[in-house]
């Protein structure tokens, strides 16, 4: 048997140590008995720096949530006024997602209809609102016209849609004379007055007669019932001249242009246009005249 001293930390440690007790296994190594189950050693102890296992991988970063445009309405109708050229409407829209959202082009479907647009790219931050406003030129077109309006943006791709209703013409002109018909001064009211009444707001003489009676005396396609006042079967005056701007002719579409009876045009106009008829129509009936239909 021997006897060692073992020294840790500043503690003795007496060990006594018998032959066949201590392998060369390890110094605290124990011998078991014959025939039993060999100890199982525990498993190494990991410390730091010894054995590390390697860190865990990141969490995946999810994408950021695209932004949403939300519209106010993205198909607009207008039913256009007889003699409108240039019709209009607005478009409203909405960041409705904690992400902000870049317009980067706005592109129509046709050359007569165009939008107002801030500078692009255009960024509208969450909660944000925003408009874009767009023109259609309705010259040259009757019926049911409906252009689109596409819009890109990092929220995907929008279109939109302006749909106008045209009157036609010849349809429009016919329903005016019926109610011309019905009643004289109707050219001066609603939709007609954009023809008949604002055009020849502060004009007189021969500038007041092309922006108010050559409308429908100087026609191309010229109604059946509007006379040629070149080309008149009777003959003229002043007084006649006075007359029928005045008072208009009872019985057709003529109406009475005098203020004081419902038209538009002052004494110093009337005077004007008298003027102008007299020294530039023949007071002499035309054998060829064509007598207009009532």
């Amino acid at each position: 048997m021997n006897i060692g001293l073992l020294k840790i930390a500043g503690l003795s440690l007496l060990l006594v140590l018998s032959r066949g007790e201590v392998s060369s296994a390890g110094l605290f190594s124990k011998k078991h008995p014959p025939g039993s189950p060999a100890p199982t050693n525990p498993p190494p102890v990991i410390g730091v720096g010894t054995n590390t296992p390697p860190p865990p991988p990141p969490a995946p970063v999810e994408p950021a949530a695209p932004g949403v445009l939300t519209w106010e309405s993205d198909v607009k109708t207008y039913a256009a006024k007889a003699g409108e050229l240039l019709v209009a409407t607005v478009y409203y829209l909405t960041n409705t997602s904690p992400a902000p959202v870049v317009i980067n082009s706005v592109v129509t479907s046709c050359g007569c209809t165009t939008a107002q647009l801030p500078p692009m790219p255009w960024t509208v931050e969450p909660g944000d609102n925003g408009k874009i406003g767009v023109n259609m030129n309705l010259a040259g077109k009757t019926g049911t016209v409906i252009k689109t309006i596409t819009v890109n943006s990092t929220a995907g791709n929008k279109m939109l849609q302006f749909q106008v209703t045209i009157p036609d013409p010849q349809m429009e002109r016919s329903a005016n004379q019926q109610l011309a018909a019905a009643d004289r001064q109707a050219v001066f009211k609603g939709s007609c007055v954009s023809c008949h009444v604002t055009p020849g707001e502060g004009k007189k003489g021969a500038e007041l007669y092309n922006a108010v009676c050559g409308v429908c005396h100087e026609a191309t396609h010229r109604a059946s019932m509007v006379p040629d006042l070149k080309n008149l079967p009777h003959p003229t005056s002043r007084d006649h001249w006075r007359a029928w701007i005045t008072g208009g002719k009872p019985g057709s579409l003529m109406p009475a242009f005098q203020k004081a009876q419902g038209g538009p045009l002052s004494e110093e106009q009337i005077d004007s246009l008298v003027e102008h008829l007299t020294q530039t129509i023949s007071a002499q009936p035309k054998t060829n005249a064509v007598v207009p239909a009532h």
